[in-house]
């Protein structure tokens, strides 16, 4: 297991262990910086393996079951590409060993994402419920998981009380606790007990000596305790708020707050967020279960994801239209935009299960100043899903992306806005 630098710019568990370690890996969320990692691995082959889990309750137990059927599929397939019993199943030795692992399996969110090659595995868990998936190739593949990248597909949820601060990382479908963000954990945890009566009785001289409560003497001696309180809450959540804001700034994605009418108030106040904070759900988070959370977040966000998609699509739509340089239409253009760094918003359909062809399989209308970058580019994606090519390619450079189904896809159904 090593540490490596997650988006949020803290240290993060990302699930790799090396084959000869014998340990079993644990699994972490999956990130953009995740995607790329994986995208950009030359596995030489890969094995990417996909199953929904399962929370809570005898569901659970069909985990394993999933992943050993998933395994012998994915040991099938290794044979049929040439490798020999013995290596192929060091490659999936991991997996297996998972499958053994009964507690890593009461540890789960909606779907579970693995990638195997010789070296290495990664284990994600995701809010998100995967469909059974094999895939064995010169690269991993990772399509699967793209609704948790997408514009519309993904949020944070914060939940705040005095005694409890957690942070969600969420999509549509369902959202799984971040255990590790670098938060306070509660008000007496951060700032020490509440003992207005000893603070107020000291001498003078002692009151200034107060630990790590940040309440000036002159102060506590004036106030009252119900003033007293507020200061201090107040300051609990302005260190919180500084604390989201640091985790925002290197992955700015948007964020729900859950938290009562006050801390709210403060919280909205003290926060630097701006437009990235969502929208509040003002109830009391401690009284609700996870489904609960999520609903009460998705309620608030869902307009907006709503909204900023129907405007990207109508932006298009008018591009396309008036033949606007600025609108690639087509798996190829897309791809070649992506690959340059050009794609501001990417659109795809979200349910095509057609691979995408080979990227160019000859050089017709290519013209000749082109031609030797766009050969280098076919060689480094021959074989692969190039609607999944263009997805990583514009989240590489920075870009969006919308998953549209049928109804809401823009027509052609594979469209980019450029940058230039």
């Amino acid at each position: 297991m090593s540490p490596s630098a997650g988006p949020s710019g803290r240290a993060v568990r990302v699930a790799v262990a090396q084959h000869s370690s014998g340990h079993t890996p644990s699994a972490a969320g999956f990130t953009r910086a995740d995607l790329i990692t994986v995208m950009t691995a030359s596995p030489e082959p890969g094995v990417s393996i996909f199953l929904p889990t399962h929370l809570h309750g005898r569901e659970v137990q069909q985990g394993p079951i999933r992943l050993a059927n998933l395994v012998r599929e994915a040991r099938e397939l290794l044979l049929s590409a040439g490798l020999r019993a013995s290596e192929s199943d060091m490659v999936l030795a991991p997996a297996s060993r998972l499958v053994e692992d009964d507690d890593f399996w009461q540890h789960q969110n909606h779907g579970l994402a693995v990638f195997l090659n010789a070296s290495e595995v990664r284990v994600y868990r995701v809010p998100l419920p995967l469909s059974e998936q094999v895939a064995v190739g010169v690269r991993f593949h990772v399509r699967p998981l793209l609704p948790l990248l997408a514009a519309d597909g993904r949020f944070q949820v914060l939940t705040m009380t005095a005694g409890k601060v957690r942070l969600f990382q969420a999509s549509r479908h369902a959202m799984l606790e971040q255990r590790d963000a670098p938060l306070p954990e509660g008000l007496v945890e951060e700032m020490g007990p509440q003992d207005y009566e000893n603070l107020v009785q000291a001498s003078p001289v002692a009151r200034p000596h107060t630990g790590s409560i940040d309440v000036s003497s002159a102060q506590v001696y004036g106030d009252s305790p119900a003033e007293w309180a507020k200061s201090r809450l107040v300051e609990f959540t302005r260190r919180v708020a500084a604390a989201v804001d640091e985790c925002s700034a290197a992955d700015p994605v948007p964020l729900v707050l859950v938290a009562g009418s006050e801390i709210a108030g403060h919280f909205k106040r003290l926060s630097s967020l701006g437009p990235l904070l969502a929208g509040v759900a003002k109830r009391n988070p401690e009284a609700m279960n996870e489904r609960q959370l999520h609903k009460a977040a998705y309620d608030v966000i869902q307009p907006l994801l709503d909204a900023d998609r129907r405007d990207v699509i109508a932006r298009f739509g008018v591009l396309f239209a008036t033949g606007d340089a600025r609108a690639a239409a087509g798996l190829q253009e897309v791809v070649w935009a992506a690959q340059q760094g050009r794609v501001d918003t990417l659109l795809l359909p979200v349910e095509d299960p057609a691979r995408g062809h080979d990227l160019l399989d000859s050089d017709e209308d290519i013209d000749q100043d082109e031609a030797p970058a766009k050969g280098a580019q076919r060689s480094r994606w021959a074989g692969q899903d190039l609607l999944e090519v263009a997805a990583v390619e514009t989240l590489r450079h920075g870009g969006r992306l919308h998953l549209l189904d049928e109804e809401g896809s823009p027509q052609p159904n594979v469209g980019a806005i450029l940058r230039y």
